[in-house]
């Protein structure tokens, strides 16, 4: 049976046959895999309705039909539940936050081509995993803009506080520091330790070309992470415990401090594509993540959303015109 995708609030979305077991499904997957390929680059993400999966380890082996090459989860940014077989929870913060919109691991040298997130228990309301066309975005950005960045690219700065979000250890995956310093220096990261504490900074373009497109994309965290970005009795909780160190920090590429005025402009912009559709369970949600950014809605009550990544990209792939 040919898969028929219908626009729903801005994204494709597709009811599946009904299956008896999860492997029935697999199976079906596997025949439109590249039907689901040609919707995810055409359109950014998709929706699959009522996929017969109740447990992480049957949405492993959905995701595996959908995926072809895991993809690992670098410089850790957020807390996630490990459930086994590279899924993982969505993300773990409390369910009155937002998350702005966002391309995963936009920072990396190496990034997932392909998100794949599964419902397995919808919130009792809100909770949606908000989308964003990035190739919406870019397009609103004012030349202004647009020129600067493509011209200075954007730099992440990170003080790996423990208390206040992750750990270097959690980040890296170790307790080792020469193992930080050996991945630092394999990835374009410059690294600093203040005692027990590491400061990390990256500079990287602002823009990617879509290694299959070919589009020129808006691709980094220069928003999500700016001070200005924060709300204000957040920035000032930090600035009185960090002082000028914060946990995350945002620049031009040379250094320069970023306008609010134009971390406004873009956060106005990422507003502006910003659509959601609630959760049913069985959802999967398949997203391309260079022409798709995702965030969250808050919610109440039990939510239980898995995510997978794969299909991973060098960033040495997407070269393009707007490229630092």
């Amino acid at each position: 049976m040919s898969l028929v995708a219908v626009e729903s609030n801005g994204v494709a979305t597709a009811a599946t046959p009904s299956f008896r077991a999860t492997a029935d499904a697999a199976g079906w997957l596997r025949q439109q895999r590249a039907q689901l390929e040609g919707l995810r680059i055409s359109r950014g993400a998709i929706r699959l309705r009522g996929m017969p999966f109740e447990t992480p380890e049957q949405f492993a082996v959905l995701r595996d039909e959908i995926i072809r090459t895991p993809a690992n989860y670098v410089e850790k940014a957020t807390p996630r539940s490990a459930f086994g077989a590279n899924v993982f929870s969505s993300t773990d913060v409390p369910p009155p936050r937002t998350i702005r919109l966002h391309n995963e691991n936009s920072y990396a040298l190496r990034f997932p081509g392909v998100l794949v997130f599964g419902c397995l228990i919808a919130a009792q309301s809100g909770g949606a995993t908000t989308l964003g066309d990035i190739r919406r975005l870019g397009a609103m950005l004012s030349s202004e803009t647009r020129e600067s960045f493509a011209q200075r690219g954007w730099c992440l700065i990170r003080n790996y506080w423990g208390h206040l979000g992750l750990s270097w250890q959690q980040a890296f995956d170790t307790d080792d520091r020469q193992d930080v310093e050996e991945y630092a220096a394999a990835n374009d990261m410059t690294l600093e330790w203040i005692d027990d504490r590491l400061r990390t900074s990256q500079v990287r373009s602002a823009f990617l070309a879509h290694p299959i497109t070919h589009e020129e994309l808006w691709f980094n965290h220069l928003a999500f992470w700016n001070k200005w970005t924060l709300a204000r009795d957040v920035r000032e909780l930090l600035a009185q415990e960090c002082g000028e160190d914060l946990p995350y920090e945002t620049l031009y590429g040379d250094g320069s401090a970023v306008p609010r005025s134009v971390i406004d402009e873009i956060n106005h912009a990422y507003d502006a594509v910003t659509v959601s559709e609630p959760w049913r369970g069985g959802d999967i949600l398949i997203i391309d993540n260079l022409a798709m950014a995702h965030g969250r809605e808050p919610f109440e009550g039990s939510r239980n959303i898995v995510v997978g990544m794969g299909n991973p990209i060098d960033r040495a792939a997407c070269a393009g015109g707007y490229i630092l």
